[in-house]
């Protein structure tokens, strides 16, 4: 069943790129952060509990499922940067999803509207049923993004450049460093 969030920031985004985790096959994937506190995180939140209630009534007879049934978790969990009092959907593909820039042009990795983690953008998901050895519950597939604005990128690295490292005055040769370590 189709659900389309609307300004949402991007995050763990491996939308360009097929990535093996947890020595599963390789995937498209990205986790959408959504602020409960806005109009838009209001109507996404609203969007994704009336398709997950609409699923329930179809593949699981009215049965609500568990919240770790869900593609969907509390940002307060995981010490992720940008997930505090923020609502998570995850989701994921072995197809590549359509990507797509404000003008609902195909992009592609490094273009300027091609999006980045940290970055806001519209997405298509299709929510599904699973019945099966495994349980029930519901998932989440990673159909289409558009970029819609920039982010703040996020850092996965501690090192500040202005602080953790000095300008170096004058030029270095290969020659230097062979005389400073006697190669």
């Amino acid at each position: 069943m189709k659900l389309k969030l609307n300004n949402v920031r991007l995050s763990f985004a491996d939308l360009f790129t097929a990535v093996s985790k947890f020595d599963g096959d390789p995937k498209f994937s990205a986790s959408f952060i959504i602020d409960p506190s806005t109009e838009d995180g209001k109507a996404n939140l609203a969007s994704f509990k009336k398709v997950v209630r609409q699923i329930e009534s179809e593949k699981f007879n009215g049965d609500e499922m568990p919240t770790d049934k869900l593609p969907i978790q509390d940002g307060n969990v995981k010490g992720y940067d940008g997930w505090t009092d923020n609502v998570i959907i995850s989701a994921a593909n072995k197809k590549r999803p359509v990507i797509v820039g404000r003008q609902r042009q195909p992009v592609a990795d490094g273009d300027l509207d091609a999006p980045q983690s940290g970055d806001y953008v519209n997405v298509v998901l299709d929510l599904w049923g699973m019945n099966n050895n495994y349980g029930k519950r519901i998932i989440a597939s990673l159909e289409a993004v558009q970029y819609a604005a920039k982010g703040v990128p996020f850092s996965a690295s501690s090192v500040d450049v202005e602080s953790d490292f000095d300008d170096i005055d004058g030029d270095v040769t290969v020659a230097d460093v062979k005389d400073t370590f006697g190669l």
